[in-house]
């Protein structure tokens, strides 16, 4: 189908909305009855926290292969249902309770009240979280909860969600033509998710006469991995073919543990040993992945250096994830102060992205206000999601917004403002980086950093600005940390949503119109289901129980953590090496093509991608097997083997995460 028809073809309005309401329901309660860490990986939410992957988009597309086969509604089965399918998945992916979603947003604040409720009471406002006695009432679910207590604090977050999805909604719509047109960024999970598509009945186009394709050779390859470790939450007794029972890291990667004798070398922590994250990784760009891994190597040798002067030598008696957090962690203190550095280069990723394209940004800002010709605006704008003055206004919008919730949390004018202009500067190169690499920085740790820089550069701040301080700490901390934590990943969905109508030739603008849809209709919907299952339940009973948390007054807020993140004093000038070092690399990487290095592959080498969840050595095994595909078979053989194949794990993973979420939902009910 063209992009000319798919523009005149109407919206299934009913379906998109009940779906999403269904959707937005079931998606706590789903993840609420998975127990024992089925939670993390079966859910309808994020399925694999290293590589920020949502399962929902996924076990529709499943769903739908299912009522194929019985040729029910085979006239609706076409590309352009399917691509909405994936608007709605990719968004109710961030809501669902599973490595976080609605439990870490605001279950956290609530349960303040339950844990300190003295402290809670003199800095969290009412109308963010409820009483104490309500709040212990949903987390213990015996009854007695003031629904009354409850109906302030929902608007709150409701109107938090929104504000922070249609933000970087916005974001995503602007910066649409120049990624996914232009520059053709391949958002690896959004490409795979077209492998499926393309072959599902009856979009036959895709289905060769043989049986044995390279797709299904990946699918089998999905399933045949992630069945036993299926096997071994449910039964004790099933072979542990994958040794995923020992040191193995939730995120799939292998905890290096002290007896190791790769411990010998110094900085070492974690090797990510989850194929999943190869398959995606196997999309991206060859010098990406180069990067990655030769920089990680960089970092290696200089942290033997830093050893024989005398530093970090508490390292030698820690495990692989200790070493990221203990005394002397590799992200934190000196001299290197990792975490700062690759905050820094992360910044300067994202500030080099919108000097780069400055001209199209002023542009879209003249055609939105009225400065350019009537036909100078209807060549920019078109084949684009909306009108740039429909997108600026929701840009300049939902910062107000933003600035205004967090204000009435208690934060001044320039505090308020702190917090769109992290979430644009985190979320931009973070956005960049997942679509490039199919991949993300996942680090809590990183996103105070500005806070430091312009407002709090030390804690505790002056009583009158306690309640505000708190709120930044929490929510610039969790909104960094990952997608599916404060709604971070409307932005991903977005930029995802897009790139797959790129592919299947769906009206953008239409795209555009089920997004919003969406992003309004979910949030309040999962809320709801959320409340239903601890009112009825107890949060007691969740594998989350986020409402018996001292993370917001422990974690977030804590002086020392504060002062530690995302480096100890004085940590400004590993901020400003790293910055600078990227914006080096960025620049002459822009202006000779024989430049080696590239700024992102750098950014993530000194990361947490890298030294927490250790996808170095994924990189590594993509870059070989990459580069191997293309010198023997070249392009030819990319596209029409190791693509097909890393699709068909993806979907084969996917199949396994949905039967083991039915079987979780089904023991829960009846345990066995």
């Amino acid at each position: 189908m063209s992009t000319t028809e798919a523009k005149i073809e109407k919206i299934p309005w009913i379906p998109v909305i009940v779906l999403s309401v269904v959707l937005g329901l079931i998606s706590a309660p789903y993840g609420f009855v998975l127990s024992g860490g089925l939670q993390q990986f079966y859910s309808m939410g994020v399925v694999a926290c290293a590589i920020g992957l949502g399962s929902t988009q996924f076990i529709l597309l499943w769903i739908t292969v299912l009522i194929a086969k019985t040729g029910i509604l085979k006239d609706k089965i076409n590309l352009t249902n399917l691509t909405y399918l994936y608007v709605i998945g990719s968004t109710v992916s961030w809501y669902a309770l599973g490595t976080g979603a609605i439990g870490q947003a605001f279950g956290f604040i609530w349960g303040a009240r339950n844990y300190n409720p003295e402290w809670a009471a003199q800095y969290i406002p009412s109308f963010i979280a409820p009483s104490t006695e309500t709040v212990r009432a949903l987390w213990q679910g015996t009854g007695g909860a003031n629904w009354g207590e409850v109906y302030a604090p929902t608007v709150y977050w409701y109107i938090f969600y929104v504000s922070f999805s249609l933000f970087l909604v916005s974001l995503a719509t602007l910066f649409r033509k120049d990624w996914i047109d232009m520059e053709r960024i391949p958002f690896p999970q959004a490409s795979a998710a077209t492998e499926i598509m393309t072959r599902i009945p009856p979009l036959t186009e895709r289905m060769p006469s043989k049986y044995i394709t390279p797709f299904g050779i990946g699918l089998i390859l999905g399933a045949i991995f992630q069945f036993p470790i299926l096997m071994t939450y449910f039964f004790p007794w099933f072979p542990d073919v994958f040794a995923w029972r020992t040191d193995t890291c939730g995120h799939g990667a292998y905890l290096m543990p002290t007896t190791s004798p790769l411990m010998a070398i110094v900085g070492i922590t974690n090797t990510d040993k989850h194929p999943l994250v190869l398959a995606m990784m196997y999309f991206a760009p060859l010098n990406i992945l180069f990067n990655i891994w030769f920089w990680y190597f960089v970092y290696l040798v200089l942290m033997q250096a830093a050893y024989v002067m005398g530093y970090y030598t508490g390292l030698m008696t820690e495990n692989g994830c200790c070493r990221t957090w203990g005394p002397e962690s590799v992200r934190f203190s000196p001299p290197f102060k990792w975490e700062a550095f690759s905050t820094g280069s992360w910044m300067a990723l994202s500030i080099s992205y919108l000097i780069l394209g400055r001209r199209f940004i002023i542009d879209s800002l003249k055609a939105a206000f009225g400065r350019l010709s009537p036909d100078r605006v209807a060549q920019l704008e078109k084949d684009e999601p909306t009108s740039y003055r429909t997108t600026w206004l929701l840009l300049i919008g939902s910062t107000v917004v933003m600035t205004a919730l967090s204000m009435s949390a208690g934060m001044d004018l320039a505090a308020g403002l702190v917090m769109p202009l992290t979430i644009l500067l985190f979320w931009i190169g973070n956005a960049r980086i997942w679509g490039m690499t199919g991949t993300y920085i996942r680090s809590a740790e990183h996103g105070n950093a500005l806070y430091r820089l312009l407002i709090w550069p030390t804690a505790p701040v002056p009583e009158s600005q306690m309640a505000g301080y708190y709120f930044a700490a929490y929510i610039s901390e969790f909104h960094i940390d990952a997608p599916e934590n404060q709604n971070g990943g409307a932005i991903l969905a977005a930029f995802s949503s897009y790139r797959v109508a790129s592919l299947t030739g769906v009206s953008n603008r239409n795209v555009f119109k089920v997004l919003m849809a969406t992003q309004l209709i979910v949030p309040i919907f999962s809320i709801l289901g959320y409340y239903y299952m601890i009112g009825t339940f107890g949060d007691m009973r969740s594998g989350y129980q986020s409402l018996n948390s001292n993370s917001y007054i422990e974690r977030c807020g804590n002086p020392s953590n504060w002062n530690r993140i995302p480096g100890t004093e004085p940590w400004v000038p590993n901020f400003a090496i790293g910055f600078l070092a990227c914006l080096v690399i960025y620049f002459v990487h822009a202006r000779f093509v024989w430049f080696p290095f590239e700024p992102i592959g750098f950014t993530m080498a000194f990361s947490d991608a890298c030294l927490f969840f250790g996808i170095w050595s994924m990189a590594l095994v993509a870059w070989v097997l990459k580069t191997l595909t293309l010198r023997i078979g070249g392009s030819k053989a990319y596209q029409q083997f190791g693509v097909p194949i890393a699709g068909g794990f993806l979907a084969g993973y996917m199949l396994i995460v949905f039967l083991g979420g039915l079987m979780g939902i089904a023991r829960f009910f009846a345990p066995f």
